[in-house]
């Protein structure tokens, strides 16, 4: 399994993560925690190098302001690659990284 994250910490507010290892398959779950105060959405791509506030995500996510949020997905939504990031507004193509903290994400595939 391989997983990176980009490196730009200077230069970015957030960081897209790419599964070299995950290359086809089906999304079944999303669970959110904000460690912000501020709502935030999830987006997710499927796209191998998605270009944040350019590529339209498959799918936005909302998370409230210090929120905990689990997404069921029955039958699974299918893709070739996938990546993810959040953003402050849901725009498709807004690129504002979330105020204050990190959103952690787990995802279940398969």
């Amino acid at each position: 399994m391989s997983l990176s994250a980009t490196g730009f910490d200077d230069a970015l507010d957030y960081k897209v993560i790419h599964e070299t290892a995950t290359t086809e398959g089906k999304l079944f779950s999303v669970k959110l925690v904000n460690g912000s105060s501020s709502a935030a959405y999830l987006k997710i791509f499927d796209a191998n190098k998605p270009v944040i506030g350019t590529t339209s995500p498959i799918i936005i996510l909302p998370v409230a302001g210090s929120g905990t949020i689990f997404y069921d997905i029955p039958g699974g939504i299918e893709f070739t690659t996938l990546s993810f990031a959040s953003t402050l507004n849901p725009n498709p193509l807004d690129a504002t990284a979330p105020s204050g903290s990190t959103v952690a994400v787990t995802l279940v595939c398969g």
